[in-house]
């Protein structure tokens, strides 16, 4: 019989991590592991390879992640498991990654872990969840999804609507009062300054496919659209960064008094260079 790893590969989502605390352990627990008794067992030609890629020096590769995951004693779902970390981690492309992390939320046991992962990622996979948040305070709302569902633009279905109260209160992002109406827990809900993770990095690609779509059908008095092309020195960047960080916040220091919002809105702003770090600003071009 299969020995059970020192501890569950299903709790992380950094399979160096799990190498790192799963060779540390393995070491407490009185054995006599060492780099060179995990290379024999995994039949790595390399003693050192399993210390390089706990220190990210090493990928592994289809053959040598099923050498690991037989010298680390992991049974068949967990080996599944190990593949599909390393696969996530190693990804290339935020595309790779995000498909990636789609596979691991869809394991029973990891689920069961950590199932406030599933949600946050459901939370960002489509951008009418953030919208029935803020709905939640509209002294306007009657507390039925179809009145979501009508208020949005563009329209969603009941069905999303009901799914998307039932997904904000588990999150904790709203709940139910006396009078069994809802309210948002918090007053502002903010992804930081900076992308966490590639799920919110494919949820503002999402925000940006949606500006797209409503530019045609939401008339200039309502909505404001404007681009600038700056030639800047490469130092300005971080002064313009600071800048559009600090507007930020004093957009949400302006807004958080309205606790019982009438309409709902999306500000987006974009800041990206158009030109490689190798090209001066100033360079013409023919």
């Amino acid at each position: 019989m299969r020995r059970p790893s020192p501890i569950n590969v299903f709790e992380y989502t950094d399979y160096r991590a799990f190498l790192r605390d799963w060779y540390e352990t393995a070491k407490k627990s009185g054995g006599t592991l060492s780099y060179r008794a995990f290379a024999q067992r995994a039949g790595l030609k390399s003693i050192n390879f399993f210390k390089f890629v706990m220190e990210g020096a090493r990928n592994l590769t289809e053959d040598s992640i099923v050498k690991f995951a037989t010298a680390l004693k992991l049974n068949k779902q967990e080996q599944e498991f190990f593949r599909g970390l390393v696969l996530y981690n190693q990804a290339r492309t935020p595309e790779e990654k995000n498909a990636r992390y789609e596979l691991l939320l869809r394991s029973r046991k990891y689920s069961q872990l950590k199932p406030i992962d599933r949600d946050q990622y459901e939370y960002y996979s489509t951008w009418y969840h953030p919208a029935v948040r803020e709905l939640a305070a509209s002294k306007e709302w009657d507390g039925t999804p179809g009145w979501i569902a009508k208020k949005l633009s563009p329209a969603i279905t009941e069905t999303q609507a009901e799914r998307s109260i039932s997904l904000l209160e588990r999150l904790g992002f709203i709940e139910k009062t006396d009078d069994r109406r809802w309210k948002q827990s918090n007053t502002i809900l903010s992804t930081g300054l900076e992308l966490q993770s590639h799920v919110v990095h494919e949820y503002h690609k999402r925000i940006l496919d949606l500006a797209k779509e409503v530019m045609d059908e939401v008339p200039p008095a309502q909505r404001d659209i404007s681009t600038m092309t700056l030639g800047i020195v490469r130092e300005r960047l971080p002064q313009l960064k600071k800048k559009i960080q600090e507007f930020r916040q004093e957009i949400l220091k302006l807004v958080s008094g309205d606790s019982e919002p009438q309409d709902v809105v999306q500000l987006n702003i974009q800041l990206f260079p158009l030109t490689s770090p190798s090209t001066p600003l100033n360079e013409e071009v023919d």
